[in-house]
């Protein structure tokens, strides 16, 4: 999963209007104002940086930090001045405001991502398309992201074309949260309206320093979940509507706003350069780029002639900020698409620039219609009722359309499921030959991502970040043998072929696996979370093995990951604390790593495409593993080796036996394991000296 830094849906507001003159705090409805233009000039750099950023460095630009410092300084500003102006109904305006100006556009693209994602993206990446368009129509695609941020194989699949709505959904529960405040802070003055303004600053400071410590304290535990936490994002509102209460009693001198405003546009510009890796947001590093915009609100129409603000206020920055939103909804889904139909991981020069233009292009068009001609057109603008029936109706279409696409997917699903077991032998093709009925592979391209072990689904398969050692039980109760399996996503892919030959064979399969971390000690650096938790985990493996006594424990040899086969050192020492415990280690070969997501490949280019597979030679996968010819192996370490039936003589290819081996770039699917469990069966058996079934 790569992660987008993205603007919010603040970019819409363009009232751009700022108190700029000291009044009495009672004021607060009649407050003079005038249009900052900067404001537009703002939205412009940001949208201009994501866009860059996104297209062609890969990386955070904080261009989302500072749309979010944006939209809690502009909504305070609107709520507080409308909140004050008693006997009007401030809640359902603000409420009908927002339907008319932010969800039809948003809701817009999403249908035209439904219509892209068909015709440019392989069918493996249909369903978690259709699941993320119904999470983003709902405003809660920023949790389903988060938790599909600290699944590991999730986190692998390839960028969604609507992963960039993450920050829309933050905005969407800031539009439902802020009118709380609003109205706690307006009921606490009731009685003293010259209180607001202190009482809503109060409000805002608790906000700010309750969710800035507790973003910087959740991004250095769980950094990957906390990207997407809306209340470790809450401070970048808080901010800004700090800003907007102090901006009236501010009177910066040009001597010092004109530095100011250079501080804040070199700060805002090189944030993306000074946090590199973006692997510090959203805590403490946030306050970069949003205390850079902060400085140039703040000298905004201050700077004089050498002040950074008038260039701001240029009229290219200006033109950009008012379609600032637009772009943002479309630049992401062309990227994605450009990708997917060239194959390259990142864009060139030239196919970034046609990925902007074709987005602006498309921005432009989507302004125009929905901003220009739509309030035009009258529909949905005469009253407050007008403006949710025009959000529920744009809400209900995309999710009659991503029912009507699920609905086809199952059934393409079923069709597919229709054939003989006989049509996919899958490995026992490679084992006996034979011919092969014409029908297409199974798992089929939509389901192929979703074909892989019960434990992920079960719940007892340890996630990225945690230490504590889940397990699963499989097979009989009363089973003849007890088998540990062990390791990290490697070692938990056969447990479907385990699974098939624990009632048989009367074994019983215990699964402990973890994502990420192979069954070897770990010296972790000391800023890894992930290698602490592994460190940990792997300890306390240890001490379960020590209490279960398994009859065999069940892991890994060898690791194809880098594209050549290697034993990690971590491994053998490993295996000697496992069978000083007096239990046999049955170790076994990794498969190959074609360096290529394999379903996506055979939907895009067909199973005999030798790009969806790997040569064996150039994996080392020729002959027996290294480990079993020269390494020095402890008593009762057996090392098995399944080679022969996952690949031909010089090639691994992606589909065997009608079955396609791979549901991602490196993991087994579930449906080709199972059709390895009858020689999985025999080199245990071999091993063990176990009766056979």
């Amino acid at each position: 999963m790569t992660r987008t830094d993205t603007p919010s849906a603040a970019v819409s507001h363009r009232s751009g209007h700022v108190p700029r003159h000291a009044h009495r705090p009672t004021e607060v409805a009649g407050e003079q104002r005038r249009r900052l233009p900067e404001i537009d000039g703002l939205r412009g750099v940001a949208i201009a940086l994501i866009v860059v950023y996104h297209v062609w460095l890969h990386r955070v630009s904080g261009g989302v930090d500072v749309f979010l410092f944006l939209s809690g300084l502009l909504i305070t500003g609107t709520l507080l001045r409308s909140a004050a102006r008693p006997g009007r109904p401030w809640l359902l305006t603000y409420y009908a405001r927002i339907a008319r100006r932010i969800v039809p556009p948003a809701l817009f693209v999403l249908l035209g991502v439904v219509v892209a994602a068909i015709l440019f993206l392989p069918a493996t990446r249909w369903r978690d398309t259709l699941t993320e368009v119904v999470a983003s129509a709902l405003y809660l695609v920023n949790w389903h992201l988060a938790g599909n941020a600290v699944d590991y194989l999730a986190s692998q699949q390839a960028a969604s074309p609507v992963q960039h709505y993450w920050s829309l959904a933050i905005q969407g529960q800031f539009y439902l949260l802020w009118p709380a405040l609003i109205g706690v802070a307006v009921a606490l003055a009731a009685r003293r309206p010259e209180r607001l303004q202190p009482i809503m600053a109060a409000l805002l400071g608790a906000v700010f320093v309750g969710s800035l410590a507790y973003s910087i304290h959740r991004t250095a535990t769980d950094q990957v979940f906390t990207y997407f936490d809306t209340g470790a994002r809450l401070w970048e509102f808080a901010l800004g509507g700090l800003v907007w209460l102090l901006l009236p009693r501010l009177r910066l001198p040009t001597a010092l706003a004109s530095p100011l405003s250079w501080v804040g546009l070199v700060g805002l510009l090189s944030c993306g350069l000074v946090f590199r890796e973006g692997n510090e947001f959203p805590g403490w590093a946030a306050l970069w780029p949003t205390l850079s915009a902060a400085l140039l609100v703040a000298s905004a129409g201050a700077g004089g002639r050498f002040g950074a603000d008038r260039l701001l206020r240029t009229r290219t920055l200006r033109w950009l900020g008012k379609h600032s939103f637009a772009w943002y909804l479309w630049h992401w889904p062309v990227l994605i698409c450009y990708l997917a139909v060239t194959g390259y991981s990142s864009a060139t020069i030239r196919g970034g620039v046609l990925v902007i233009g074709a987005s602006l292009l498309l921005a432009i068009a989507t302004t125009w219609l929905l901003e220009v001609r739509l309030p035009k057109s009258g529909i949905g603008q005469t009253s407050n009722r007008d403006g949710f029936a025009l959000a529920v109706t744009s809400v209900a279409l995309v999710l009659a359309t991503a029912a009507g696409w699920h609905g086809y997917l199952t059934w393409q699903q079923n069709q597919a499921a229709a054939g003989p077991a006989q049509d996919y032998p899958g490995a026992r093709y490679l084992a006996e030959g034979g011919n092969l009925a014409d029908v297409p592979y199974r798992p089929d391209p939509i389901s192929a991502p979703d074909d892989r072990a019960d434990v992920y689904d079960l719940g007892c398969h340890q996630g990225l970040e945690e230490s504590e050692v889940l397990s699963c039980e499989f097979g009989p109760d009363d089973a003849d043998y007890t088998i540990a399996v062990v390791g990290g996503s490697h070692s938990a892919h056969w447990l479907p072929a385990l699974q098939e030959l624990a009632g048989p064979q009367s074994w019983q399969i215990v699964s402990m696996t973890k994502s990420a971390c192979r069954f070897e000690p770990v010296a972790p650096a000391p800023d890894d979370r992930q290698q602490h938790s592994c460190h940990e985990w792997n300890l306390a493996l240890l001490d379960t093995l020590a209490e279960l006594r398994p009859d065999a424990v069940f892991t890994t040899a060898t690791t194809g990951q880098g594209g050549r086969e290697h034993t990690p050192p971590g491994y053998l020492p490993q295996w000697q604390a496992v069978t000083d415990l007096d239990i046999p280690v049955l170790a076994i070969r990794d498969v190959a790593w074609p360096q290529i997501n394999v379903p996506d490949c055979v939907a895009q280019h067909g199973p005999e495409n030798p790009t969806c597979g790997a040569d064996r030679a150039e994996h080392d996968l020729a002959g027996p593993p290294e480990i079993a010819r020269h390494g020095d192996l402890p008593d009762q370490v057996h090392i098995l080796d399944l080679t022969d039936y996952l690949c031909e003589a010089d090639f691994c290819p992606p589909v065997v036996g009608n079955v396609l081996v791979y549901h991602d770039d490196h993991h087994l699917s579930a449906t080709y394991a199972r059709t390895l469990a009858p020689y999985l069966g025999e080199q245990i058996v071999e091993a063990t000296g176990w009766p056979p079934a």
